[in-house]
């Protein structure tokens, strides 16, 4: 299914429908309805359900079932007690009436008004007499309540699908089963939501509030509950302090950190938008006299990776990033020193200022020796530089960073000594300097078989914050908008990856701001990768274990492809989508993915090979298909 073929408002018109006539459903029984209909297969309909923006006239009951607000409503009353100031003012306030509006619209004969409108002038001038209202109301025509006195009851009442207001004479009941439900969902979570209960109660009773009852305040007075908003609780609750609770513990499940480390989590987040707005205004007052010891849990590793990552992913300037860190320096007890260091030197990174960045990182790690990510990002720049022994050395400072997976790349590139040859003998190769200082440690391998070294160099840069939302898009591409456990699977997706690096401009930026690390060998061939372009090759033949000969069909050219990650024969005639990149005079390689395609699609891949700029996503969209067979070279 696709959104042309099923437009948004057909899809919602149906579920609309089937509820409205069959009443609450659930998902599973949405999806079969929505599957007899044509609508998709019963595997897609409930993520493009999630996708989908909600429709207005639908909600979700507290059991997951969806129903239509105007059925479940119709019928249904509410009540508000008329005080001299309602009438005065020809106005009420809407909470009693709240879940009722939910069917306003143009036509009826009232108005909704917030306090603070510049129209609304209520005569509402002591604040006091608002106290405990929300600040919205219901505004009637002039004199319209003139013929009602302080303590009438007026009934706002759904009547095919309109509101309007009745009087109310008589008898009113208590409408016990919504204080009953009220009191239900406090006994498990402390608080309930009023209109949740109250649409609980409609869904499974057609007979509540089809009759006059007490008004809601007035219903939750006598069972000894108090509202804020649409919280309920018992009597003398502290709503505000619950409010702070639940903030928090939403703060600290979101990031996945502590809830005793969320208060100098969110103040150092503070300090950085502050910084980011050019407020600079009495910053050691608002962020430090009082508050510094909350700064402490930043020293824990795997909180400061989590706070960084967070920044970066709201985009605020790494600058103001970089200026908090400094400013945690000289206000933030000194346990704190090394992760500020660290963090000062990944907004560096991020802007390109490589040699800053590693002077705080080496700075991070002699503060604080138990702080180890700087020693990760010195074993990148190790890396990049060609020096496995000491990426390897700093990696085996950390605790389990043999695990890491870059100490299995930078093992594979480690060099073998020359039999010997002391450490302060002139090197071997004749540069005249001394061993330890030219070749010991170095890496002592062909261009060519460190051509997948500096993939992999140029993919890890691809891991940094700033690329994780278009890897996710990639990887629901990839994953054909499967669910969240497909996505995660395909994020690592070698074809992800390749499409990153090369179509999305990862590679470009890996070039450009940690180029200079590089071997001068390895940085003018990252360059001269910049210029290869992703297209369609033929397979001419095939050695399992040795090479593949390609055909260009754009070009006609034919290149045989190093493929040592092959293991069986591939079809002469086979398609293949991939990058067939230069490594040396007539000898190219291909470590990213290369993905089959048909004949039918070779046309289409080439079309959009062709637009500037290419959209990677639709191009991982056209490439991922459910009978796509597998054909990944190992990395």
């Amino acid at each position: 299914m696709t959104d042309s073929e099923y437009p948004e408002s057909a899809l919602w018109d149906a579920v609309l429908d089937a509820v409205r006539l069959r009443g609450p459903l659930t998902i599973d029984e949405l999806v079969d309805h929505l599957e007899e209909k044509g609508f998709g297969s019963a595997d897609e309909l409930p993520l493009v359900l999630e996708q989908f923006p909600p429709h207005p006239l639908l909600l979700w009951l507290s059991d997951d079932r969806v129903a239509a607000t105007d059925v479940l409503l119709e019928g249904r009353m509410l009540t508000h007690r008329l005080t001299a100031d309602d009438i005065t003012g020809n106005s009420v306030p809407v909470d009693d009436l709240a879940p009722l509006l939910a069917l306003v619209s143009e036509d009826d004969e009232f108005g909704l008004a917030h306090d603070g409108d510049p129209e609304n002038d209520l005569a509402q001038e002591d604040p006091d007499k608002r106290s405990g209202q929300s600040g919205e109301w219901v505004v009637f025509a002039e004199d319209a309540l003139s013929g009602y006195a302080p303590g009438d009851l007026l009934a706002l009442v759904v009547r095919d699908g309109r509101l309007s207001f009745v009087p109310v004479e008589g008898e009113v009941h208590s409408a016990a089963e919504f204080v009953h439900v009220l009191e239900r969902d406090i006994a498990g979570e402390q608080v309930a939501s009023l209109e949740s209960a109250f649409f609980d109660v409609l869904a499974d009773s057609a007979d509540a509030f089809t009759a006059p009852a007490l008004p809601l305040g007035e219903l939750l007075a006598e069972a000894g509950l108090q509202r804020r908003g649409d919280l309920v609780a018992p009597e003398g609750f502290d709503f505000e302090g619950y409010s702070d609770r639940a903030m928090f513990e939403s703060y600290a499940d979101q990031l996945g950190i502590p809830l005793d480390a969320v208060p100098g989590v969110a103040l150092f987040a503070s300090l950085v938008e502050s910084l980011d707005r050019g407020d600079e205004t009495a910053l050691e007052h608002r962020f430090a006299e009082g508050k510094s010891g909350l700064y402490s849990v930043l020293s824990e590793p795997e909180i400061a990776e989590t706070v960084y990552d967070e920044l970066a992913g709201e985009n605020l300037a790494p600058r103001a990033i970089e200026q908090a860190a400094l400013w945690l320096l000289d206000h933030a007890p000194r346990r704190v020193a090394g992760a500020a260091h660290w963090f000062a030197g990944r907004a560096a990174e991020s802007t390109g200022r490589i040699a800053e960045a590693e002077r705080h990182y080496e700075r991070s790690a002699d503060l604080d020796a138990a702080f180890d990510l700087p020693l990760f990002d010195l074993a990148r720049f190790a890396s990049d530089r060609g020096e496995a022994v000491r990426g390897l050395s700093l990696l085996a400072r950390v605790p389990g960073g043999d695990e890491h997976p870059l100490y299995e790349l930078l093992e594979r590139y480690q060099p073998s000594e020359v039999p010997g040859l002391g450490r302060n003998d002139r090197c071997w190769c004749g540069s005249g300097r001394k061993y330890k200082a030219c070749h010991l440690g170095r890496a002592e391998h062909s261009l060519e078989e460190r051509a997948d070294w500096l993939y992999m160099k140029a993919a890890m840069h691809a891991l940094e914050p700033a690329w994780a939302e278009l890897r996710v898009a990639l990887a629901e591409a990839r994953s054909g908008y499967g669910d969240d456990d497909a996505v995660a699977e395909a994020v690592a997706d070698p074809l992800v990856e390749d499409v990153l690096l090369f179509d999305a401009g990862a590679l470009a930026e890996f070039v450009e701001r940690r180029g200079e690390l590089l071997p001068e060998d390895e940085a003018d061939l990252a360059r001269s990768w910049l210029g290869v372009e992703r297209s369609v090759f033929e397979v001419e033949s095939s050695e399992p274990g040795g090479t593949l000969t390609l055909r260009d069909v754009r070009s006609g050219d034919v290149v045989e492809v190093a493929a040592p990650w092959l293991s069986d024969d591939v079809a002469a005639g086979t398609l293949l989508c991939a990058l067939a990149l230069p490594v040396d005079e007539g000898r190219w390689i291909m470590p990213g993915a290369c993905e089959p395609v048909t004949a039918e699609q070779r046309d289409r891949v080439l079309e959009l090979l062709a637009e500037d700029p290419l959209d990677p996503v639709e191009l991982m969209e056209i490439l991922t298909r459910p009978d796509a067979a597998e054909f990944y070279p190992e990395p």
